[in-house]
C-alpha cells in the first residue's frame, strides 16, 4: 500500500496511518522539513540574488515562516539574511548609478541588418531621481524644522464657545506636568515603552 502514496511534493507529503478501527488511512501534512546549512546555503544564494524572501525559501525547500523562525532563533543566520539583503542592494544601487553616468547605446540597423547609428540614452527618471537624493534644490518636499512651545488644551466637544468654556471650567483646577513621548516597542500593540 505505501507503494501507492505519491511521493512528497514541495511543501506537503502524504502519511500513512491506521485509524482506530483499524483502517489505514493517508492524511496530507505540512512537510516541516528542517532548514539545515545546505539549505540555509541556498536560501542565502538566492536571496542575495534577488531578495525575494518567498523564491529564495522555496528554492531551499522550506517556507518563509521557517526562514523566519530560524532567523529569530539564530542570530548568525538572521545577520547572514541582513548581509545578502545589503549585497543585493549595493549591486542594484550599483547598476542604477552605472545607467545614470553610462547610459545605454541604442544601435539602428537597416533592412539589411547593417548598423547605421548609434545613440547614447541616459534614462532622464534616474537622473532626476538621483539629483533629489543628492542635491535640496530638486526636491519637491522639503523638511523644516520647527520647534513649538506651549500648552495643549483638551476641550469636550460639547463646548461652543469660548464663553461657554470659561462659565464651565473657570473653577477648575490647572494640570501641569510634561508630555511624554509614546514609544512603540517591536511587536509592542499596547503603546507602552518596555524601558520604563
Amino acid at each position: 500500500m505505501a507503494d501507492d502514496l505519491p511521493r512528497k511534493t514541495h511543501m506537503f507529503s502524504p502519511v500513512q496511518y491506521q485509524d482506530a478501527e483499524g483502517n489505514w488511512r493517508v492524511k496530507i501534512v505540512s512537510q516541516r522539513e528542517k532548514l539545515d546549512d545546505r539549505a540555509k546555503g541556498i536560501f542565502l544564494e538566492h536571496y542575495s540574488e534577488h531578495a525575494r524572501m518567498g523564491q529564495a525559501a522555496q528554492a531551499a525547500g522550506v517556507t518563509p515562516q521557517t526562514v523566519r523562525r530560524h532567523m529569530e532563533v539564530d542570530p548568525d543566520f538572521a545577520e547572514a539574511c541582513m548581509m545578502a539583503e545589503h549585497n543585493y542592494r549595493d549591486r542594484l544601487i550599483e547598476h542604477h548609478q552605472n545607467l545614470v553616468f553610462e547610459g545605454t547605446t541604442k544601435i539602428t540597423y537597416d533592412r539589411m541588418g547593417n548598423v547605421v547609428g548609434e545613440e547614447k540614452i541616459y534614462p532622464i527618471r534616474l537622473i532626476e531621481l538621483e539629483l533629489k537624493k543628492h542635491d535640496e534644490g530638486y526636491r519637491d518636499k522639503r523638511e523644516v524644522d520647527v520647534k513649538v512651545s506651549g500648552g495643549v488644551l483638551v476641550a469636550p466637544a460639547d463646548v461652543t464657545s469660548i464663553d461657554d468654556w470659561e462659565a464651565r471650567f473657570s473653577g477648575a483646577p490647572v494640570i501641569e506636568g510634561e508630555a511624554q513621548e509614546v514609544v512603540h516597542g517591536d511587536g509592542d500593540d499596547d503603546g507602552t515603552n518596555p524601558e520604563d
